[in-house]
């Protein structure tokens, strides 16, 4: 028994060493097939048979496979019934926009300037520098006076803009055209100088002091003109100017009734 033994084990050792000098590629073989993973399926294609091989299952049917070339990425078939097929239209780029609507832009109108007062005159100039003077008259015919009322609407508060009055050359107060004197514009207030003379000129004044520093046109109005000591020779303006004018271009002064 023991000589059985060791005759069993010589023959194992004998069997080993063959299957070790054998051919290296083969055993290569057998371990990469022996490693290959296999489905666990029955009966599939992909049974571990290589596509092809006599041992290849059933073929697999791909969806769409030998469609007609050139059809558009995500564009499908027409109808089945009709076998059109919708085309988009290409778009015009000289087309306006419809999301595109366009907003009209109304000018503003310039505000409407509105005389305070009617049956009045608006004597006014360009003042744009400092020291500047016009001066507006109208003859009074030749009347004895103890001094002369005028009854003004003043529509501008400054106190570097002045106004007076005159009579025959003769100045009266040196005035501001100030809300500190006048608390209302546009609103008739009354400016008196005092003077015993015989009026033939009777005029009134405006203008700018040392530190005026604006451009544009300054305007009194006159309501009514009122000659003291001489009954009914003074102005009401009621139809006209009463014959007020500038007296010279400069600054281009203007007189203006309104009715």
């Amino acid at each position: 028994m023991r000589a059985l033994g060791l005759g069993w084990s010589m023959g194992l050792v004998l069997l080993s060493l063959s299957a070790c000098s054998g051919d290296p590629d083969a055993a290569a073989e057998t371990g990469s097939a022996a490693n290959t993973p296999r489905s666990s399926s029955n009966g599939r294609a992909g049974n571990g048979s290589t596509p092809g091989s006599a041992n290849s299952g059933p073929p697999v049917v791909i969806d769409g496979f030998g469609r007609p070339p050139g059809m558009a990425i995500g564009q499908g078939a027409g109808d089945e019934d009709d076998g059109e097929t919708t085309t988009p239209l290409p778009l015009d780029p000289s087309a306006p926009d419809p999301d595109d609507v366009e907003i009209p832009v109304f000018e503003t109108p310039p505000p409407q300037v509105v005389a305070p007062c009617t049956g009045c005159v608006e004597l006014s100039a360009v003042i744009d520098d400092i020291n500047q003077r016009s001066d507006f008259t109208f003859d009074a015919g030749g009347v004895a006076i103890t001094g002369v009322t005028w009854t003004i609407l003043i529509p501008f508060n400054s106190d570097q803009l002045f106004m007076r009055s005159f009579v025959n050359g003769t100045d009266g107060t040196y005035t501001f055209m100030s809300a500190n004197l006048w608390p209302m514009l546009n609103t008739r207030v009354q400016f008196v100088q005092q003077i015993n003379t015989t009026a033939t000129t009777v005029g009134f004044a405006i203008g700018s002091a040392g530190a005026w520093t604006g451009d544009q046109r300054i305007s009194i109005f006159v309501d009514s003109v009122t000659l003291e000591g001489a009954p009914n020779a003074g102005k009401t303006f009621d139809t006209d100017a009463g014959g007020f004018t500038a007296r010279g271009t400069e600054r281009s002064p203007s007189v203006v009734f309104h009715p």
